[in-house]
């Protein structure tokens, strides 16, 4: 896929800040989850 091919062009660098941040924040979501369950 080239960037040229997205159907948002103009926006194509917030779609990718948008999808790391959904990321980041399952990933801490399931190490604070974690740390609950197990710390006591």
């Amino acid at each position: 896929m080239k960037l040229h091919d997205l159907p948002f062009r103009r926006h194509w660098f917030y779609y990718l800040i948008l999808k790391y941040a959904v990321i980041a924040a399952a990933v801490v979501a399931t190490f604070y989850t974690l740390y609950r369950l197990y710390s006591g």
